[in-house]
């Protein structure tokens, strides 16, 4: 995913969904929206302490320290390619203030007890097998009156054994939206919203046919391939969207 979307124009994009905000939206932009919608959920990130976990290859870490004064930003992810990329493109944009490190969400040992402001999570808590572990993690990590988003994509259908199994080699762990306010029962966080985004995620993937225009041009046959993955990638999480999963966006504090 990481190489096909830099074929778009030349450079790393984030790797989460598209959020439709406005019909002018090109891709990149619509990706931004999404980032925007977790951001106005916290009162401030001026002189925060943030944590991205789950930072894929850092292009939302990087967003945050480019376009808003925060006073750090760490990116830990279980990838070492992903971890890679993101220090590529920190020294590249001379970054000082952001440092991404490998690390297991499910155990974030290299982050100290109550030393973050702010947490934001966004499409990585389904690859957990053992996601109360995380939410643990948050309130360990969290200093008090810290806050969190969390950005998910739960499951509504149900699951037979070979369904299972195969989510389950794909590193697939979705949850259902009542396992979510359990597990947040059960914590010591405080859940102040749970926004279910779907259908404008489905909105921002249907305008697929428009991103075509900010690919940069690789040739007829390589052009040809890289939007017939696009439009299989699109399709399929429309379909999965609108039968058998919700987008949801959790905010809280500690």
């Amino acid at each position: 995913m990481n190489k096909a979307l830099k074929k778009i124009n030349g450079d790393h994009h984030m790797l989460h969904y598209p959020l439709y905000k406005d019909n002018k939206d090109i891709f990149s932009q619509a990706q931004n929206n999404l980032i925007e919608y977790c951001i106005e959920k916290f009162s401030t990130l001026t002189d925060k302490d943030l944590l991205d976990v789950g930072c894929g290859n850092g292009v939302v870490a990087l967003y945050v320290a480019d376009n808003y004064s925060v006073n750090s930003v760490i990116g830990v992810d279980l990838n070492s390619n992903n971890v890679k990329i993101a220090n590529e493109e920190k020294k590249k944009r001379n970054k000082n203030n952001v440092n991404f490190i490998e690390g297991d969400a499910q155990n974030l040992s290299q982050v100290k007890s109550n030393s973050i402001d702010i947490i934001i999570n966004i499409e990585s808590a389904f690859h957990y097998p053992h996601k109360e572990l995380f939410i643990d993690e948050i309130h360990r990590i969290l200093k008090p009156g810290g806050q969190f988003v969390i950005a998910d994509i739960l499951t509504t259908a149900k699951e037979n054994k070979l369904l299972k199994s195969w989510k389950k080699k794909m590193n697939y762990y979705h949850w259902t939206f009542a396992k979510y306010q359990d597990a947040f029962n059960r914590s010591n966080l405080n859940l102040h919203s749970n926004d279910d985004i779907t259908d404008k995620v489905i909105l921002g993937f249907k305008m697929y046919k428009k991103y075509f225009n900010e690919f940069s041009k690789n040739g007829y046959l390589r052009d040809t391939v890289l939007k017939l993955f696009f439009i299989i990638n699109v399709k399929l999480n429309i379909r999965l969207l609108k039968r058998k999963r919700r987008y949801y966006i959790f905010f809280g504090e500690k």
